[in-house]
C-alpha cells in the first residue's frame, strides 16, 4: 500500500495546533481559552507494520552526547527490569537535564505498570523490550515506517541493511511522557504471542476477547476476515468491530474533556490501560468502571 493506505498511521507529533493525534502527551491536550469545551478525536495508531514503508535505512541524526546521569539511569533500569534502553546513537534530549527526565519517563512507566505486563514484555519471543528515542521516527535498524517525523510507536518487526526480522521495540519521539511510554508497553504486551506484523491476530486470543466482552466491543466480521486484516489497512480492521460501550472520555489538566474514538479494541486497550496505570497525577481517573474492573482482575 501507499503511505496514505498504510496499516499503521501513527502518532505524529508535528501536527497543526488544532489537530492533536498524540492524545496522551500533556502538551497535546485541549486548552480552552474561556470556558470548558469537549472534543472528539480519532485515536492514533501506535503500532508499525512492515507494510507501511519499504526498507530505507536512515543513519542517526546528530544529537547531544549521552549524559552520564542518563546513561546511569538507563543501565539501572536495564538491570532492574530486563529491558533495553538504548542511549548510543539516539536523541534523548538537548541537554543533561532533558535526557535524565526523558529516560526517567520510561522508568516511571515501568514502575507503574503491573509486574504481569513488565515480565511479559521482557520475556517476549522477539527479545526483551527495547526503547529508542529520536525525532525521525527511526528504529534501531534505521527504518522509518512513517517517514521522517517525530513519532511514538511500537513495532514487532524491523528492517534495514541486514534485512527484515522480528523485533520488540518502542520508538519514542524526544520528550515522550510516561503515559505515552506506557501506551506502547501495553502494545508490546498485547502482541507478545503474535508473529511480526500480525497485530490483528491478538484480537482472536482469549485475553482480548475477554476485554472486548467486558468493555462493549463487538466483532462484526468472521475470524477469517480478522486474519486477513492482519495484512491489510487499519481501516479494514476497524470495519470489523463496533463499539457499544461507554464513551472514552477523559479530562485535561485545564478541566476540558475530550472523547476518543479508539477505532478498534487494540487501541482501546492501550488507551485505557495507559490512563489506568500511567496517567499523570493531575489527571482524574475517567468514569469507565468496566475497563478498570477488567484490568484489575486480569492484569493487576
Amino acid at each position: 500500500p501507499t503511505q496514505d493506505q498504510a496499516p499503521a498511521p501513527g502518532e505524529i507529533t508535528a501536527v497543526p495546533p488544532d489537530v492533536t493525534p498524540e492524545w496522551h502527551y500533556t502538551g497535546a491536550l485541549p486548552q480552552p481559552e474561556a470556558e470548558l469545551t469537549s472534543s472528539t478525536g480519532q485515536a492514533p495508531r501506535t503500532v508499525a507494520s512492515s507494510w507501511s514503508a519499504g526498507p530505507t535505512p536512515v543513519p542517526p541524526a546528530p544529537a547531544a552526547a549521552p549524559a552520564p546521569d542518563a546513561v546511569r539511569l538507563a543501565a539501572e533500569a536495564n538491570e532492574a527490569y530486563g529491558v533495553r534502553i538504548v542511549m548510543d546513537g539516539q536523541d534523548w534530549g538537548a541537554d543533561d537535564e532533558a535526557q535524565v527526565a526523558n529516560v526517567q519517563a520510561v522508568i516511571s512507566a515501568l514502575e507503574r505498570l503491573p509486574d504481569t505486563i513488565v515480565s511479559a514484555v521482557v520475556a517476549h519471543a522477539h527479545g526483551p523490550l527495547t526503547f529508542v528515542s529520536n525525532s525521525q521516527g527511526r528504529t534501531m535498524d534505521g527504518w522509518q515506517p512513517y517517514g521522517d517525523n517525530p513519532i511514538t510507536y511500537y513495532t514487532n518487526s524491523d528492517q534495514g541493511l541486514g534485512g527484515y526480522h522480528a523485533s520488540n521495540q518502542v520508538v519514542l519521539s524526544v520528550g515522550s511522557t510516561s503515559m505515552s511510554a506506557g501506551h506502547e508497553i501495553l502494545h508490546a504486551y498485547q502482541f507478545r504471542n503474535v508473529g511480526p506484523d500480525e497485530y490483528a491476530l491478538a484480537l482472536l486470543q482469549p485475553e482480548m476477547r475477554s476485554f472486548m466482552e467486558a468493555t462493549g466491543w463487538r466483532q462484526t466480521g468472521s475470524e477469517e476476515e480478522v486474519r486477513q486484516a492482519a495484512g491489510e489497512t487499519w481501516s479494514a480492521l476497524d470495519s470489523l468491530y463496533v463499539y457499544e460501550g461507554r464513551p472514552l472520555t477523559y479530562a485535561s489538566n485545564s478541566g476540558a474533556t475530550s472523547t476518543i474514538d479508539a477505532g478498534n479494541p487494540i487501541e482501546a486497550f492501550a488507551i485505557a490501560g495507559s490512563i489506568y496505570y500511567a496517567r499523570p497525577s493531575w489527571m482524574p481517573l475517567p468514569d469507565l468502571p468496566e475497563y478498570w474492573a477488567w484490568f484489575s482482575a486480569n492484569v493487576g
